[in-house]
């Protein structure tokens, strides 16, 4: 009996998508969703739809290399492969090229996609179904103090519960004075995740830390306070201060989640898609986390809503993600939104 389940060929689009305003970190300046698109049909007339968003200074590619790394390196050695066997199917992907997440975790949202269609099975049923929704937070890119505060009370007044702060670009004492205000303008009740995305050292860490202590501040964690090889740092750091430890940049993979969990060195870790290659390599991270008691949140790059969509069905199927950052589908210039619902920040799956 002939295969049903066979990649009979791929094809790949490019998504452009002006933001309402401009996204700052302290690692870059986003003005446009920027995604590479990919269908994969099944020789049953199927068809699954993933998409990848680069991030030159986080998963080190740009469109072009993104394009025409999925068109003309993974494409073709997925085509012939069954989803009758998707062990070997997500090894072909994972060992292809080197690197290259983003454009891998495209792919494998395709498959998964095409999984739920064959099993009608609802996305997040595939992981587990542990949750209907999830509230999101929304990030305040970095700006002046007065920008920043300005947001943050449009944001409650909007109904978020749950502000992610990024800072890092400024001297401490004017981060947590920003920090502080924000949190004197919105009230105790509200969440605040501080994001510095590797800005600081170890003694800017530790200094930011005891000053964010001392205020006695609604901080739900603090997000990447070290360059991301710096785990023995981040282990010391974490053991010195009351305020929960998330890592990002620190692991991309599953080798990466086990390295932090040998050197306890985080109470969270933060996955995202385009960095672990999709939601197989998500779901090893997850486990690992869990049996090592640490909880999960799923961000995302500014993505287009197919890449948000797969990265809520992971949150939504595991109870182990206890926070979801999914909030660049709120962002871009025309947000209607297709695959995502929401009541204020509650996000659910269409």
């Amino acid at each position: 009996m002939t295969d049903q389940l066979v990649i009979k060929n791929f094809q790949t689009a490019v998504i452009d998508e002006p933001l309402k305003r401009p996204f700052i970190t302290h690692l870059h300046k986003v003005t446009a969703i920027h995604a590479v698109q990919v269908k994969l049909i099944l020789t049953n007339g199927l068809t699954g739809t993933g998409a990848a968003t680069p991030n030159e200074k986080v998963t080190g590619d740009t469109m072009s290399s993104l394009k025409e790394t999925m068109d003309s390196v993974i494409g073709p050695q997925l085509v012939g492969k069954s989803l009758n066997h998707l062990e070997e199917l997500m090894a072909t992907l994972a060992n292809v090229i080197r690197y290259n997440e983003p454009a891998k975790a495209a792919f494998d949202m395709a498959v998964y996609d095409l999984l739920s269609q064959i099993t009608k099975l609802p996305f997040p049923a595939l992981f587990g179904g542990a949750k209907d929704t999830m509230q999101t937070d929304y990030t305040i890119s970095i700006g002046s103090q007065e920008q920043m505060v300005t947001e943050a009370r449009e944001l409650v007044a909007a109904g978020f519960t749950a502000l992610k702060i990024k800072i890092g670009n400024n001297p401490v004492a004017e981060d947590v004075a920003t920090v502080a205000e924000i949190a004197r303008t919105v009230g105790p009740k509200i969440s605040l995740r501080l994001d510095v995305n590797q800005g600081w050292n170890y003694k800017q860490a530790r200094r930011a830390l005891t000053m964010l202590e001392e205020r006695n501040l609604n901080i739900a964690f603090v997000e990447q306070p070290l360059a991301a090889d710096q785990i023995a740092e981040m282990a010391r750091l974490r053991m010195q201060t009351t305020i929960p430890i998330m890592l990002d940049e620190s692991v991309f993979l599953p080798a990466d989640a086990l390295r932090v969990i040998r050197a306890d060195a985080a109470d969270y870790v933060n996955i995202k898609l385009m960095k672990c290659g999709g939601l197989f390599q998500a779901a090893k991270i997850n486990d690992l986390c869990a049996t090592a008691g640490i909880g999960c949140m799923v961000g995302c790059m500014i993505e287009s809503q197919v890449g948000l969509a797969a990265g809520l069905a992971f949150a939504l199927g595991h109870q182990n993600v206890k926070f979801i950052d999914l909030d660049s589908c709120f962002m871009a210039k025309d947000s209607a939104m297709t695959l995502i619902s929401n009541d204020g920040p509650k996000l659910m799956l269409n």
